[in-house]
């Protein structure tokens, strides 16, 4: 799934920006213009360098990332952090040396942090979700390949009653178990998958949606199975069925 594949890039950016963050920690920075123990001259330069480093790290690593343009929009550097870590994060870098503090050090790398498992969480939930639609899937697979054989009257008059019936409770069960999983979401989850993994599709319950066009398939087999309009074929029906035709 694509957004499984992007979900990780961006982790793995994050985690490589975090990394350069905590190589280069600020200086402290006195009032009256310098830096201990070192001068104004000497410190100066290398604050404002660390600073410097910080946003072309993120430049690197987060805005690297192959899809981030498409998904986020084009931002310039200090508008994605705004939009990542806050306007209090974006407004202390945008400040200089003067608020390139230690404090604002650890918020940085504390929201960082937080994106990261945000997104830990994220991929977690669109990893769960793919393995139950296809769980969901397989089963509608097994019902439609059942449909299909009674449409094409593969089974004698009876076995096709008993097999639409079974389907019937299959695909009624099959709702319940969906309708359960949707009461027991979160509605952040929810939203998440609506906005990420269903968005390109005319309904946000993909899972509902299958179980019903699957119901409305196996009614209208039913209703040609009632009134006639499926014929046994005798060339695929054990011997002792096809004598019962005869």
């Amino acid at each position: 799934m694509r957004e499984e594949s992007r979900i990780k890039a961006e982790i793995h950016a994050f985690e490589d920006f975090l990394d350069r963050l905590n190589e280069d920690p600020p200086q402290p920075y006195r009032t009256d213009g310098g830096t201990k123990p070192t001068t104004l001259q000497t410190q100066t330069p290398t604050t404002t360098a660390s600073l410097d480093a910080v946003q072309t790290a993120y430049q690197e690593t987060v805005l690297a990332v192959d899809h981030w343009e498409e998904a986020y929009g084009k931002e310039t550097t200090g508008e994605s952090i705004a939009n990542e870590f806050g306007p209090d994060v974006a407004a202390g870098l945008a400040g200089g040396v003067e608020t390139w503090t230690s404090l604002l050090w650890n918020q940085l790398r504390a929201e960082t942090t937080d994106s990261i498992e945000t997104r830990r969480r994220c991929h977690q939930t669109v990893v769960a979700e793919r393995q139950r639609i296809e769980s969901l899937s397989d089963s509608l697979a097994v019902s439609g390949d059942e449909l299909a054989r009674i449409e094409r009257a593969d089974y004698p008059f009876d076995d096709r009653s008993d097999r639409l019936s079974a389907i019937q409770h299959q695909l009624e069960w099959l709702a319940e178990e969906e309708q359960e999983h949707l009461r027991q979401y979160e509605r952040s989850k929810t939203d998440l998958l609506s906005t990420l993994v269903y968005a390109d599709l005319d309904t946000d319950f993909p899972g509902l949606a299958a179980i019903a066009t699957a119901q409305d398939i196996r009614d209208s087999i039913e209703v040609r199975h009632w009134g006639g309009m499926i014929q046994s074929n005798s060339a695929n029906l054990p011997f002792q069925a096809r004598e019962e035709i005869n």
